[in-house]
């Protein structure tokens, strides 16, 4: 019975008065237009207001079925610990949360620890009432499960519009439109060229002044884009590097639909593994034909395995951009040029140049620049005057050779698993089609198609691990050529004794040196450089009789 009587018997002065809207509200509200949030404390306040205890109104704007994300609870939880108050009214209560049953927990924890009386508009529940706080389990409970159910009808009917290629993932994708009626993605052509322009940069380079090519990545590409006036995606003027890799790897700009939806575990929405996941081909028109989308994927494959440096696209590199690495702190190391004025004795100006190497963490280690490089062709000419019958040479050459430019070992894991987990899929589908046959829902024709379709695939990727195991195979058994490595060293030093372009002579230091790590010894004095060791890096396909014919 509420009564002023009954309630300050139980102890309650002070009454905080959550509002918040649910789900059928937000329904009714788009429906009708009518304020529900205000419908409700209109009806609280008929409740509350006869009662004559102080009571504080509290409204949470946003409908959220999780704690974290309603502040105006946290506050309320928060009121309610240090005994602001000592009854919460609400509509119903499950308006206090539909969360996880965690969050579930902590309201129920908190209702019994403090003995927070709930008052509704027909009843008020004591926690200590075995009665009532079998109730508020209930409606926790249930109104949990509700929402639950709500969810999953919604993820279904997302789930089947996107089997039929329907865009359910927001908001368009840069270079579409949305078709309204059809809800399906259009493409737009003003910002289709936009894309179709990024790859073309990606995987042709851009054109210097000078008339060169220079290979580029995400980095240049924003750069080059901001100079000649494109807006991004966002209609800024500045475009993030990372939103370029992000287009780059999108399958939808080749009609791939996909549709990650979610499903609940123990109160948490997770996403669906891989193999329940909506993949449509085909879904859309494409932007990027096949081959280009194929050249530009192989490009970003081997992005982690060629260097190169971050640098402004008209920038010319030094001889060591890209290559040289801190041996202390494994951080790359950068070139640092200084030409400072010193006031001699007799008044006269005389300039000090300095050109070092600088390790890019603060404070890490430094070196003369020159040293460094004269060093790097000193082990170009070791090499190209070794003597071919020296036993450990070849020794020598694995010792400072890196792998060879393939995927890296994860990658390699990653495509096994790949094809394992598609041969799964392949099997899967072929007893779901015996199945359907069986039952008459296939006629012969049609389940002849699918199997033959399947079988086709099957044949594709065992053919696919054959060329893998025997490409490992051809490895492990390669040998290294004394001779070929020193016609290529004599090449590489006359044709970098013959450049007078830094750029140029930094490419051909690239395509023999994967990287050089640096270790300082002791620090210089005056003119006289630190003492260091260089450990520089062959590149693998550097002693491959192809070299020449894949540079």
């Amino acid at each position: 019975m509420l009564n002023s009587d009954y309630l300050q018997s139980l102890g309650i002065d002070s009454i905080i008065n959550y509002l918040r809207k649910s789900r059928q509200d937000l329904e009714l509200e788009r429906r009708t237009g009518e304020d529900t949030l205000k419908s409700q404390a209109d009806l609280m306040e008929r409740v509350l207001a006869p009662l004559g205890i102080p009571y504080e109104q509290k409204a949470e704007i946003g409908s959220g079925d999780k704690i974290s994300t309603r502040p105006v609870f946290q506050g309320v939880i928060e009121d309610l610990k240090v005994a602001k108050y000592q009854a919460i009214a609400v509509k119903e209560i499950s308006r206090m949360g539909r969360g996880s049953y965690t969050d579930m927990g902590i309201i129920y924890d908190l209702l019994c620890e403090r003995r927070i009386y709930i008052i509704t508009p027909w009843k008020v529940y004591d926690p200590k009432n075995p009665a009532d706080l079998r109730q508020i389990r209930f409606e926790l409970f249930m109104s949990r499960e509700e929402f639950e159910m709500t969810r999953e009808r919604l993820t279904g009917g997302r789930f089947n519009k996107a089997l039929t290629g329907q865009w359910m993932a927001g908001k368009s994708p840069f270079g579409y439109s949305l078709n309204s009626t059809t809800k399906k993605l259009e493409i737009n052509e003003e910002e289709a060229k936009t894309v179709r322009i990024v790859f073309d940069l990606f995987i042709n380079g851009i054109q210097s002044k000078n008339g060169t090519v220079r290979d580029v990545r995400s980095r240049a590409i924003a750069t080059h884009l901001r100079k000649i006036g494109i807006p991004s995606p966002q209609g800024k003027v500045n475009w993030r590097p990372e939103g370029i890799d992000y287009m780059l790897q999108n399958e939808v700009y080749i009609g791939v639909l996909k549709y990650r939806s979610t499903m609940t575990i123990e109160g948490r929405a997770v996403e669906r593994p891989e193999d329940e996941r909506v993949v449509i081909q085909d879904a859309h028109d494409s932007i990027i034909d096949p081959e280009t989308w194929k050249q530009a994927q192989d490009k970003l494959q081997n992005k982690r395995i060629i260097h190169v440096p971050r640098v402004k696209s008209e920038f010319i590199p030094y001889e060591l951009s890209g290559l040289t690495i801190c041996k202390v702190c494994g951080k790359r190391m950068v070139r640092q040029y200084s030409n400072r004025p010193y006031t001699k004795k007799n008044g006269e100006i005389s300039y000090h140049e300095k050109e070092l190497l600088w390790c890019s963490t603060a404070g890490c280690t430094f070196v003369k620049y020159r040293p460094i490089v004269e060093d790097l062709i000193e082990v170009l000419r070791y090499f190209k005057d070794i003597d071919d019958n020296d036993n450990v040479i070849e020794e020598k050459l694995k010792a400072i050779t890196a792998q060879k430019n393939l995927p890296p070992k994860e990658t390699e894991e990653d495509i096994t698993q790949h094809i394992e987990r598609r041969k799964k899929e392949l099997k899967h589908r072929l007893k779901f089609a015996l199945s359907k046959h069986a039952s008459g829902v296939y006629d012969d024709e049609l389940f002849l198609e699918q199997k033959n379709e399947i079988d086709a695939e099957l044949e594709r990727l065992n053919t696919l691990s054959q060329q893998r195991e025997q490409q490992q195979e051809d490895e492990r058994e390669e040998t290294i050529d004394i001779h070929l490595v020193k016609q290529n060293m004599t090449t590489i030093l006359d044709l970098y004794n013959a450049c007078t372009d830094r750029g140029e002579k930094n490419t051909l230091l690239r395509k023999v040196f994967d990287h050089v790590v640096i270790e300082r010894l002791e620090k210089g004095r005056g003119s006289s450089p630190s003492k260091h060791i260089i450990y520089p890096v062959l590149k693998y396909n550097f002693i491959r009789s192809d070299f020449w014919h894949n540079q």
